[in-house]
């Protein structure tokens, strides 16, 4: 399990604000990998999943449950969102190599609602809408037999596991290449400082 050290610091993440911060301030790892928590604090870089991991343990030492969402998108990068529930609603925490897909405050009524104010936002890098469909939460406890949270293992495949549990449809594949593009503004502040090497090419 954690170590002194490791749970000192993640209980100073006590707010999700800072989680997010800390988040936002991971190196983005374009890899396919990946790595524990544990190995995300070692090495001070991670990816959505990587990101979202962590953020989940953290939330978990704020007496939460280690919940994270699934979201599918069409032509473009999967991504996923832990998530916690406060007296205010649903919010979230994400770490994204766009500036548009990161956290949410808790003021949202449902998991669907939070999912949906992220659907303006989340296009491939041709500016398509790509959000097609979001899980119910994901109790990340069903998986502790992985030791996600300070595992050796690549966690690559528990991740993958994923796309095998159920999903809410929000648009068609066929809808979403109906809808007009996005607005080279909103494009350019999107993909703003990212890293090329772990952008999805649509």
């Amino acid at each position: 399990m954690w170590t002194p050290a490791e749970k000192k610091f993640l209980k100073s993440l006590n707010t999700p604000h800072k989680i997010q911060r800390y988040l936002d301030d991971l190196i983005y790892n374009p890899d396919n990998s990946a790595c524990s928590p544990r190995y995300v604090m070692m090495t001070g870089d991670g990816h959505c999943f990587e990101g979202g991991l962590l953020a989940a343990a953290a939330l978990e030492l704020q007496g939460h449950r280690p919940l994270m969402v699934d979201l599918v998108a069409h032509n473009d990068d999967h991504h996923v969102l832990a998530v916690y529930k406060t007296k205010t609603g649903w919010g979230s925490i994400s770490k994204s190599n766009t500036t548009l897909l990161r956290g949410r405050e808790p003021f949202h009524k449902s998991i669907r609602e939070l999912v949906m104010s992220y659907f303006p936002f989340y296009f491939n890098t041709k500016g398509h809408l790509s959000l097609e469909a979001y899980s119910a939460p994901i109790n990340l406890n069903r998986f502790n037999h992985w030791n996600w949270r300070t595992s050796d293992e690549d966690l690559e495949e528990m991740g993958m596991s994923f796309n095998d549990l159920p999903h809410f449809t929000i648009a068609s594949k066929r809808t979403l290449t109906k809808l007009p593009k996005v607005k080279d503004q909103l494009l350019e502040a999107c993909f703003l400082g990212a890293d090329q090497n772990g952008l999805y090419q649509a």
